[in-house]
C-alpha cells in the first residue's frame, strides 16, 4: 500500500512562546502550512499491510477488523462515508505504521494517549528519539535525549477550514509539551492517501 507524505518543518523560533508574542501568529503559520502542503513536494512511501495489524492493536477505539477498512478508506471504492471513530482509528495505525517502516519505530514502544488527549494537556503519543538511529539523524536530534510528540488527526476529505482550525488547535497542546527542547510531529491523513507531516524543531 503506497501512501504520499508532504514533509513541512517549522523551526521553534517562528511559533508564539511568550506574552509578547501575537495571537494572530498561530493562524498565519497555519496558513503558511496549508499552502506548504498544497504545493509542496510527496514523498510516495510503501507500507507493508501485515504491520497494520498489530498496529491496530494501539488504536484507542475498538473496532472490529479495523484494518479491512483501510482500502475503503485510502479511496480504492471511492466516497463511502466513515464516522469520526473509524477514520481517527485508521489514521492512528497509518501513522504508527509509517514510524515502524520509515524509521523503525516499535509498535511496543508505542503509548497509545488518546484518551487522556481529550483533555487537550497531550498528544496522541510521544517517542524517545535515541532509541532509534534513523528517526534521531532525520530530526537532527544530537545527543539523542529529546522526545518527540506526535498528534495524528484524519479525515476521508480534506476540508481546508477545519485542518487549519486543527493545525491551530495541534500548535498550542503540542509546543505546551515539546518546547524548548523537544521535537513534534503533527500528522493529519487524508483518504486520498495524502498525508500531511508537521515537523516541529528546537
Amino acid at each position: 500500500m503506497k501512501v504520499k507524505l508532504t514533509w513541512i518543518y517549522i523551526p521553534s523560533d517562528l511559533l508564539p512562546h511568550d506574552e509578547k508574542d501575537d495571537d494572530n501568529d498561530m493562524e498565519v503559520i497555519a496558513d503558511g502550512i496549508l499552502e506548504e502542503f498544497e504545493k509542496g513536494e510527496k514523498e510516495e512511501l510503501e507500507i507493508d499491510e501485515k504491520i497494520l495489524i498489530p498496529a491496530s492493536i494501539l488504536s484507542s477505539r475498538i473496532i472490529e477488523d479495523l484494518p479491512s477498512n483501510l482500502s475503503y478508506f485510502l479511496g480504492r471504492w471511492g466516497g463511502k462515508y466513515y464516522s469520526g471513530d473509524i477514520s481517527g482509528a485508521l489514521g492512528e495505525i497509518i501513522i504508527y505504521t509509517i514510524l515502524e517502516e520509515k524509521f523503525g519505530v516499535k509498535l511496543l514502544d508505542i503509548l497509545p494517549l488518546r484518551e487522556v488527549k481529550f483533555m487537550g494537556m497531550i498528544t496522541d503519543t510521544f517517542i524517545h528519539v535515541g532509541k532509534y538511529g534513523k528517526l534521531k539523524e532525520f530530526l537532527g536530534d544530537k545527543d539523542g535525549k529529546s522526545l518527540l510528540f506526535v498528534n495524528v488527526r484524519s479525515s476521508v476529505k480534506f476540508d481546508k477550514a477545519i485542518v487549519r482550525k486543527n493545525i491551530i488547535r495541534d500548535l498550542i497542546t503540542s509546543e505546551s509539551l515539546r518546547y524548548p527542547d523537544n521535537y513534534s510531529l503533527l500528522s493529519y491523513v487524508f483518504g486520498d492517501g495524502n498525508i500531511m507531516m508537521v515537523v516541529v524543531r528546537p
